[in-house]
């Protein structure tokens, strides 16, 4: 018999070369990829030892569920699982220490079941909710502060502890300028690259980020000073409370913190703050005054802008001294 098959099938295995290079591409993908040491693994394993200790552990199905029918099959009363089910007036059929411990375990790994599908469930709804903004959206530029960037120099360096001064989103340099003009120096946070480069063509210092990722560099205590536009009309509700607490963080004593906000949707009254952290952004004056007083500022209060009225909302706040 020919021996041409054979010779055929050498030809078409990878040699020691390739074979060589394919295992480096795996172990390159198994060290990204693997999840040892995370959460995940680390609760995976231990729930599965647990299971298989006391449970077993049943995927997608109920252990109990599972006990319970096997138990209805058979015909078989009297069993561990025979108190789960109604009475009728008999008196519980007496079980051994060991066999109350077996079953409390079996309704601890149940709990760990359903437990572990919420945290995935939450974990899930994190992850969708917080992506930046994209498409047209993001190409709407937020409004520069405009008439508003004279009284916001005013009140900062009335207020001011000493400390660099941070704005975000600066726009193109509105209250960096003002600052200039009054002899003090800011420095500004731009996420939108373009808009970045005309205040640092202008010769302001400037970082092209988001405000949560400047304040995290940040030391604590260290700021005399910040100003937030543009990015609290675009972050959703839950991203606005860490920044609140980050702006707390890097501000020194005593250091002046101002929100200003486009104007919320219509409606007044006792319930405005309630509606506004169902409803979501733009924010009304009150409901920035509770979130500045939750975030631990003081003095917290509306900050008059003398301007002939564009709308806008501003609310200013102090840490405690």
């Amino acid at each position: 018999m020919p021996q041409s098959g054979q010779g055929e099938t050498s030809e078409q295995l990878p040699g020691p070369e390739e074979r060589e290079r394919a295992s480096a591409a795996l172990r390159a993908a198994f060290a990204r990829l693997a999840p040892q040491g995370s959460d995940t693994w680390n609760f995976q394993a231990a729930f599965t030892h647990l299971g298989d200790r006391y449970g077993p552990y049943h995927p997608g199905a109920s252990a109990l569920s599972d006990a319970l029918d096997a138990e209805a099959e058979q015909g078989t009363r009297g069993g561990r699982l025979e108190r789960l089910r109604a009475r009728r007036g008999r008196a519980a059929a007496p079980q051994s220490a060991e066999r109350e411990l077996e079953e409390a375990m079996g309704h601890v790994v149940e709990a760990f079941r359903f437990l572990s599908a919420r945290v995935a469930t939450l974990e899930q709804r994190l992850a969708a909710e917080d992506h930046p903004v994209e498409g047209a959206a993001w190409l709407v530029p937020a409004r520069e502060l405009g008439s508003w960037a004279g009284p916001l120099a005013a009140h900062l360096l009335a207020c001011t502890p000493g400390g660099d001064i941070v704005h975000a989103d600066c726009g193109e340099g509105s209250l960096l300028r003002a600052l200039a003009e009054r002899g003090a120096v800011g420095h500004g946070v731009e996420p939108r690259g373009a808009v970045a480069l005309r205040a640092l063509e202008a010769g302001y210092t400037v970082s092209i980020a988001e405000a949560d990722e400047h304040l995290g560099s940040v030391a604590d205590g260290t700021l005399g000073g910040v100003v937030l536009s543009g990015v609290v009309d675009r972050l959703p509700l839950h991203a606005l409370l860490p920044l609140l607490s980050e702006c707390r963080r890097t501000l020194a004593r005593a250091a002046p913190l101002v929100v200003v906000s486009e104007p919320a949707t219509a409606g007044a009254g006792r319930d405005v703050p309630a509606r506004d952290l169902v409803r979501g952004r733009p924010l009304h004056e009150a409901t920035w005054e509770l979130l500045l007083e939750r975030a631990g500022f003081v003095e917290v209060a509306p900050l008059a802008d003398g301007t002939s009225g564009d709308g806008r909302i501003a609310v200013a706040a102090v840490t405690p001294s």
